[in-house]
């Protein structure tokens, strides 16, 4: 009896193991290799990683902004010809991931959006082919990207040109940047260094506007019928802001202006005198109405904090706060992508169109380009009669104002120069257009750090405008 009861206990215990083994056996076999090649110390997950073939990204015209070099063992290093477009383009390191394009269409650019076959897919794995992913077309222009360099030298700050009405970035540059190509050996340099070369200026950093609202100003003042030619008595009068004292971006002392020709001149006090005559309710109005409460973003791209959520800014003017508010010195602060989008409107009659750097994809082993999608609907500004008096009046400051630095013979150039303060520290700024057979145009915004030259961001402003003239002119496109 007792022989039996220990061949039953040990039949059980043999039954256990054997269950046991069972099902280890069908973990391993089903879900456990999935488990174990998506641990981050997994050797064979860092091996793929360093394999994947991402995709090349060209510029509009074809010029190669990022491609591979293979190494030894089929690892594959990421080269970019043209360091200059770092500020778009980002980089790709197998250590510290991807940022900018790379970041933005890296589902493309790694070959994740591609829906292999379950044949084509067990022959990938079996032989051991990499994964190769799609090619990608920019809207960005690298002759352009290559002006906007020449033209800033070495002042930091934040340029970004946009084609109208299509919305394509044409060139876009934070300054100081970095070489994606030495990456890995710099890192922690760039990482700890107090020009934050990994910081997008153009598209992060939010600036005090300053003078820069003078142009939702004259929109409010357009449709309150306020004066235009009329003299103003005190338009080149210094006025004070909390402790700042606040000039024409071109001194001017004792010289009757009328509104016309202080915004030619960017003079802060015409426009406080606007802001208390049109009130509170009316330019809180006219900031939301240019968008200022929905600052736009590049889809993929780094964004300002503040954006994170995706929701509208709070714009509370009261009359407290509305001549610090109207002559943008207030909590107010903006981006220069948003900047540039608002002449974009300008000089579109009214209506923005929304940022986008995505020309076209290629899938691998394709010769075909399939388009990106169009665009949604432009974004509604402000009417074409109010656009038509605004774009008067920035050729105006470009012909006969502070922003006539920006002029180039036989071009037709609108634009706006003025300063911005903050602590310590001054903004020199410069938004404007340039027009092109055909309806269309080009639209652009410059922020200069540190700077209390408004010429010099004209002058910066006019040699890249006149520059992405050239280059949409010899391309026709």
């Amino acid at each position: 009896m007792s022989l039996t009861r220990e061949i039953n206990r040990l039949l059980v215990g043999m039954l256990i193991v054997f269950g046991l083994v069972a099902l280890a056996a069908a973990y391993w076999g089903t879900i456990g290799p999935d488990t174990l090649l998506r641990r981050e110390d997994n050797p064979r997950l860092v091996i793929a990683e360093a394999a994947i073939r991402r995709g090349l990204i060209l510029d509009r015209t074809g010029s190669m902004l990022a491609t591979n070099v293979m190494e030894a063992n089929d690892q594959v290093t990421r080269y970019y010809p043209h360091p200059e477009t770092s500020s778009v383009t980002g980089y790709s390191s197998l250590r510290y991931g991807v940022g900018g394009a790379e970041a933005a269409y890296n589902d493309f650019l790694r070959g994740d959006n591609l829906s292999l076959d379950v044949l084509a897919r067990l022959s990938r794995d079996l032989l051991h082919h990499p994964q190769i992913g799609s090619d990608i077309q920019l809207t960005l222009d690298l002759n352009i990207q290559q002006a906007i360099l020449r033209a800033m030298g070495d002042q930091s700050g934040a340029v970004v040109v946009l084609a109208v009405p299509s919305g394509e970035v044409l060139g876009l540059i934070s300054l100081p940047s970095f070489d994606p190509n030495t990456l890995d050996e710099n890192w922690e340099q760039l990482a700890t260094s107090t020009q934050k070369p990994f910081f997008n200026r153009a598209l992060q950093s939010t600036y005090q506007p300053g003078g820069i609202l003078q142009t939702p100003l004259m929109a409010a003042a357009l449709l309150a019928n306020e004066p235009l030619t009329e003299p103003l008595a005190h338009a080149t009068d210094p006025i004070t802001v909390d402790a700042v004292v606040l000039n024409c971006a071109f001194r001017l002392s004792g010289v009757e202006l009328s509104l016309r020709d202080a915004y030619a001149f960017a003079c802060p006090s015409a426009f406080s005198e606007v802001a208390q005559n049109i009130g509170s309710q009316a330019l809180q109005q006219a900031l939301a109405v240019f968008h200022f409460n929905a600052p736009p973003v590049l889809e993929g791209f780094a964004a300002p904090a503040r954006s994170a959520d995706q929701g509208a800014l709070s714009i509370d003017i009261s009359d407290d706060n509305l001549v610090q508010s109207a002559l943008g010195q207030g909590n107010l602060t903006v981006t220069p992508l948003q900047i540039a989008v608002m002449s974009a409107a300008i000089i579109n009659d009214g209506n923005a169109p929304h940022p986008t750097t995505l020309l076209a994809t290629r899938d691998a082993c394709s010769e075909l380009w399939t388009s990106a999608p169009a665009s949604p609907s432009t974004i509604p500004f402000t009417t074409e009669k109010t656009a038509r008096q605004l774009q008067d009046l920035m050729r105006n400051a470009v012909a006969n104002g502070a922003a006539l630095n920006a002029a180039r013979p036989g071009i037709d150039i609108g634009g706006h120069a003025t300063l911005a303060y903050s602590g310590d520290e001054t903004q020199a700024w410069f938004t404007g257009f340039v027009t092109i057979p055909g309806k269309r145009g080009i639209a652009l915004a410059v922020v200069l750090e540190n700077s209390d030259d408004p010429g010099r961001a004209a002058d910066i402003g006019g040699s890249i405008l006149e520059a992405a003239h050239d280059a949409l002119m010899t391309v026709g496109s």
